[in-house]
């Protein structure tokens, strides 16, 4: 390597190519440099903050258009040219210019450096209505989801737990979209009076279902108790007529009632 010194003090290192690979300064000389480098940063941010978006660009992205879109075109940029530049993926590039994804923060800063924009600049514009929409598609979707759902259940396996499940979740989804929609007040509010008789079958079965156990073992314990069973059941014999003695009376009677109480 070879130095050189100038009259300010500055000494430039060269490489074996000779050409200039280090700069050696005094201090204040660094520090008025850096202070000249802010000065003109702050200058440059200003001017961008003053300057007005350009009409065509602001009307663009007004109706909806994508940011990066619209400012690439407005720079006179390919696609394939900013991607490259901004060291992004192509296919990544047009997943975020058709709204399909949204970038990074150092995709997006990267992009709108390389766009010589901001990033508040590359913002897409709050699109209320389009997002209401979509939730109302979703809910509506859900909706008819559990009607499906319902409507295999009852026509397969009966479970009543879930068919609780689908009733309820379509309660709920179906509540949320009348609130948002109240159009649609007249079609969810016969779809909300199904479902509740929906519910109320789904009770009475369950109910059904407990009392017809109950009677059950009402009925078991009264045959189990009653003297006639107990005498009869008071020593059991095999089939085989080996006269080898199996359960007592009162170990199947203790049985019974344990399985019973179990149920």
């Amino acid at each position: 390597m070879t130095q050189k010194h100038d009259d300010e003090g500055v000494q430039r290192i060269a490489g074996a190519d000779g050409e200039p690979a280090f700069v050696v300064m005094p201090v204040a000389a660094y520090d008025a440099l850096r202070k000249a480098a802010e000065r003109d940063s702050a200058a440059a941010t200003l001017e961008h903050t003053l300057t007005p978006v350009p009409a065509p660009v602001a009307r663009r992205i007004a109706h909806g258009e994508n940011p990066v879109r619209v400012w690439r075109e407005h720079r006179g940029m390919k696609a394939i040219d900013l991607a490259r530049t901004a060291g992004v993926g192509a296919p990544y590039l047009s997943e975020i210019e058709t709204g399909k994804k949204d970038g990074s923060f150092r995709t997006m800063a990267a992009i709108a450096d390389v766009l010589r924009v901001s990033l508040d600049d590359l913002a897409p514009v709050a699109d209320t209505e389009r997002k209401r929409a979509r939730q109302r598609a979703a809910l509506i979707n859900s909706v008819n989801a559990q009607v499906r759902a319902l409507l295999t259940l009852v026509g397969g396996d009966f479970d009543t737990a879930a068919v609780r499940r689908a009733v309820t979740q379509l309660v709920s989804d179906a509540v949320t979209l009348k609130m948002q929609d109240p159009e649609l007040a007249g079609w969810i509010d016969d779809m909300l009076e199904s479902a509740r008789t929906v519910l109320d079958l789904i009770d009475r079965a369950e109910q059904d279902i407990i009392e017809t156990a109950q009677r059950a073992r009402t009925s078991l314990e009264e045959l189990v108790s009653g003297p006639g069973f107990r005498r009869k059941m008071a020593v059991v014999l095999d089939e085989t007529g080996t006269g080898e003695t199996c359960e007592s009376g009162p170990e199947i009677v203790a049985n019974l009632t344990r399985a019973s109480a179990a149920d």
